[in-house]
């Protein structure tokens, strides 16, 4: 897991900031407090910032917990299976789990109950942010290479997929470099039309 964070976290954070101000204030901007960092309608720079660096700071957490979490189940098993993890509004980091017929269920229709709950404690107000890793594959050189893909979300406007490299060698897991891509809003916000 060493150096696993060497990849740029805060440049894909920065080109996927999509829900700007919105994603910001649940509330009209004409009721704001005079203090409130959205009263004026904008964001300056150092305001951005600060919403960035959040945003990254709690998405960094999750990625930490979900990769620990892949490795561990890939080194036991072999495999892993979709999970998600979330930061509730105290900022605590909670994993989404499963009844005990629920956790029976195919892969893909775990990937859709774990959407559809996120989606429902984000649109209620009781998370901040979310995080699901499930196995994928991607071609490279006519190669079919193991991923982990990382679909992340926060409340403050950032929204994207990482595709992580996977490889299991003599028992021990090691990660390539991310490579990010743009994914629209599925559990915080609805799709700009």
């Amino acid at each position: 897991m060493t150096g696993f964070k060497t990849y740029a976290l805060a440049a894909s954070l920065m080109l996927s900031v999509v829900a700007g101000p919105a994603a910001l204030a649940q509330v009209p901007i004409g009721q704001l407090s005079e203090d409130h960092v959205l009263a004026d309608g904008e964001l300056t720079n150092e305001e951005l910032a600060v919403v960035l660096l959040t945003a990254e700071k709690d998405l960094n957490s999750l990625l930490d917990q979900a990769i620990a979490n892949v490795e561990k189940d890939v080194e036991a098993a072999g495999v892993f299976g979709p999970r998600a993890w979330m930061i509730m509004k105290d900022k605590e980091i909670k994993e989404v789990t499963f009844a005990d017929e629920a956790s029976q269920a195919p892969p893909e229709m775990k990937l859709h109950m774990i959407r559809v709950s996120l989606k429902s404690l984000a649109r209620h107000g009781g998370i901040d942010s979310a995080l699901i890793v499930y196995p994928g594959a991607m071609q490279k050189d006519d190669k079919s290479q193991r991923v982990v893909v990382v679909e992340h979300e926060h409340r403050l406007g950032v929204s994207g997929t990482k595709l992580i490299p996977l490889e299991l060698n003599g028992g021990k897991v090691t990660f390539g470099a991310a490579l990010s891509q743009k994914k629209p809003f599925q559990i915080f916000y609805d799709k700009k039309q």
